[in-house]
């Protein structure tokens, strides 16, 4: 009797170590799967407001093949394939990560572009509006409407109040700025660019890096875009009029305060496509009419 349970017990635990493996490797799969599939997914929305925005022909194109390369790795991954949806997943993170490369590139790029043409106008304004200097003199001189001559404009009066909160958002702009460089001179993602055979969380830990980066830009170009709205603030009325807006928020297509040249950030901050908001203005503009 012993000896035949001591067989049995043998032989259970032989089948639970042979059966063992298959099952940890399919689940093991198919949680990995399930993980590419989430993460890449949302990283392909959020690029694809950027790619309508900025991207030239080339970024269209690796963006359209990055999309195809999705869809047959979800079709495996739909299909239960999992070892065959994981490889193909990879496959769509090394081109992912390219792309994401190139974008936030581009970002750091056009966030120094718009701070840089804020700060001329800035730091005047924080030299000649400060409360003890010789501008607040003249506005707190007497004024004769009869007789004297302003040597100040009335639109100008409110860089007084608003001079602090200029410098705290030009301050922000340049940090978040370089928060974004740093993530890009990160000595890790450095180490993981060198590598010849990139694991998929290396990947991961690229694109992450990317995306925090055009985040940190975002950031960076609002504060920028928020400094121009301000400088004009006396403009809100005559915006509104042109184009019979009723309320005192402006969306950025409308909102002329914004540098032309500006306003396709303006829009991709808030994850607007900026072709269709140029299509409401030539409409809003037809109706006037």
């Amino acid at each position: 009797m012993n000896t035949r349970n001591a067989f049995i017990s043998a032989l259970l635990l032989i089948l639970s170590i042979s059966a063992a493996p298959t099952p940890l490797i399919a689940v093991s799969s198919a949680v990995k799967s399930q993980m590419d599939y989430v993460f890449t997914l949302n990283h392909i929305r959020e690029i694809r407001v950027i790619v309508d925005n900025f991207g030239d022909d080339e970024q269209k194109k690796q963006f359209e093949d990055i999309k195809s390369l999705f869809n047959r790795a979800s079709e495996e991954f739909y299909a239960q394939n999992f070892v065959s949806s994981y490889e193909k997943y990879y496959n769509l993170k090394e081109r992912l990560s390219v792309l994401m490369g190139t974008i936030a590139d581009m970002y750091i790029k056009r966030s120094q572009d718009i701070l840089d043409s804020t700060s001329k106008a800035s730091f005047d304004i924080l030299v000649n509006y400060s409360k003890d200097g010789p501008m607040a003199r003249y506005f707190r001189k007497p004024f004769n409407p009869l007789e004297d001559v302003k040597p100040y404009k009335e639109e100008e009066y409110h860089f007084f109040h608003s001079r602090e909160t200029i410098e705290r958002y030009l301050r922000g702009g340049y940090k978040n700025l370089q928060d974004a460089r740093n993530l890009l001179a990160d000595p890790d993602l450095e180490v993981i660019k060198a590598k010849k055979n990139k694991t998929s969380a290396n990947l991961d830990f690229m694109i992450n890096h990317y995306a925090s980066a055009v985040e940190n830009c975002r950031l960076a170009k609002q504060y920028g875009i928020e400094i121009h709205k301000m400088i004009k603030v006396h403009q809100i009325g005559d915006i509104q009029r042109k184009y019979n807006l009723a309320g005192a928020t402006l969306e950025p297509v409308f909102d002329d305060r914004i540098p032309e040249e500006f306003k396709v950030d303006a829009n991709d901050n808030i994850k607007l496509i900026y072709s269709v908001e140029k299509e409401r203005l030539v409409r809003k503009n037809s109706d006037k009419r």
